[in-house]
């Protein structure tokens, strides 16, 4: 039975050794889990930043769009203003009315530079621009001629080239311009902000599908390594209970009932109080394997050790040390009498044979008895007193209990 006992414990260390995930792959995982977190936070800081610095950007071109639009609007009026004080001087030749006119030809000369730098990459409104700039040189043109005439010809001189209309289609033509121009300008800030738009919305949906998928891979594998460590844990606890467990009878075995002997002792001795000792040996259980087979007194063993657990207190201590011999450990005890009250019950459970399917035999077991302090005071003495008393009570005949020596 010891050397199964052996093997088994072998075999589980063996499938915990080789479990399908070690403590270090599952510390390698999750590296790797924390580590793809982190580069998904610094990726999706580093895309916000992006697409931060890109609106920015952005917001900077529309409002120069808004700002050249304006431009163009100021250039119309200042022509408009200039007209004004040309028509002024014209009609009245008041020398006064040029004033208004200087003024507003040195703002459309500084509206003119202005100008000149209106989106040049874009090859329309760069083509538009030189006709622009083409008119208006036209139409200062004909308004210094005029304002020429009168003052050497007289009013009719100019009022005759006025009428001709030249001034009139070329301020009609620069409107028309101007208004195209805008319009593209408009047209390029809005298809710039649904272009910023669309890409925002594609970030978001990348960025949202690997949120997603992150947090899948989080999932499955925190179940995967849940999964793992539950079974292992599950291997390392069934190994522990086997380490201090009969395989058979799921009783204590030797060590760990000589552990608890010990930690009882030192108990007792701090409390002031008893320890009792059982040391039970079966009667008859040889036959049982000679007749019927190991795997008859297996079950012999096992059916003993269910009848000991039924007549036990609460808080004793029930060990298999090995073939058909136990231990029973009372951590406290009162007196002798609890000792010998619990050495009849366990006699007692034999009444009725060891009834399996493939035979029934009669049992039945000596058991000697040893109190500490009176008959040790360490677990050596204690068991070698109670194993003394167990071979008088077989000496006797057996089934029966010792609790002194004779």
């Amino acid at each position: 039975m010891a050397k199964e006992n052996i093997q088994s414990r072998k075999a589980l260390m063996s499938r915990i050794l080789t479990a399908p995930v070690t403590m270090e792959q599952l510390k390698k995982r999750l590296r790797i889990s924390f580590s793809l977190a982190f580069f998904f936070f610094v990726g999706l800081f580093l895309a916000t930043s992006w697409m931060f610095a890109s609106f920015m950007r952005a917001e900077d071109r529309w409002t120069h769009y808004s700002e050249e639009k304006l431009l163009l609007v100021r250039l119309v009026s200042d022509l408009k203003d200039a007209e004004t004080g040309q028509r002024g001087y014209l009609i009245t030749g008041n020398e006064e009315y040029l004033s208004p006119y200087r003024k507003a030809r040195s703002r459309i000369q500084e509206d003119m530079r202005s100008v000149s730098g209106i989106e040049k990459m874009d090859e329309r409104l760069n083509g538009l621009r030189k006709v622009l700039l083409r008119l208006v040189h036209q139409k200062m043109g004909e308004l210094e001629e005029t304002i020429r005439l009168r003052h050497v010809a007289g009013f009719r001189a100019a009022r005759d080239m006025v009428m001709s209309d030249y001034g009139k289609q070329v301020m009609d033509q620069i409107r028309a311009i101007s208004l195209q121009m805008g319009t593209l300008l408009s047209r390029k800030r809005d298809f710039e902000r649904q272009l910023l738009l669309a890409r925002e919305r594609r970030v978001f949906a990348a960025g949202s599908v690997l949120a997603i998928s992150i947090v899948f891979f989080w999932v499955l594998l925190y179940r995967i390594i849940g999964k793992e460590i539950e079974t292992r844990e599950s291997l390392l606890l069934r190994l522990k209970e086997e380490s201090t467990h009969d395989a058979l009878t799921g009783l204590f075995n030797r060590p760990a009932a000589m552990d608890i002997l010990q930690h009882s002792i030192a108990n007792a001795e701090r409390r002031k109080w008893k320890i009792g000792v059982l040391m039970i040996d079966l009667d008859g259980f040889k036959g049982v394997n000679d007749q019927w087979g190991h795997l008859a007194g297996d079950q012999a063993l096992v059916e003993v050790a269910r009848r000991f657990r039924q007549v036990v207190r609460e808080g004793d201590i029930l060990a298999r040390l090995g073939g058909d011999e136990f231990l029973c450990l009372m951590p406290v005890l009162e007196g002798l009498e609890g000792a010998l009250n619990l050495g009849n019950r366990l006699l007692g459970v034999f009444r009725d044979p060891i009834q399996e399917a493939a035979f029934s035999s009669r049992l039945g077991c000596s058991i000697g008895v040893a109190v500490y302090p009176e008959d040790g005071e360490d677990p050596k003495s204690l068991l070698a007193a109670a194993d003394r008393r167990l071979y008088a009570a077989k000496d006797k005949g057996g089934h029966s209990l010792c609790f002194k020596d004779e």
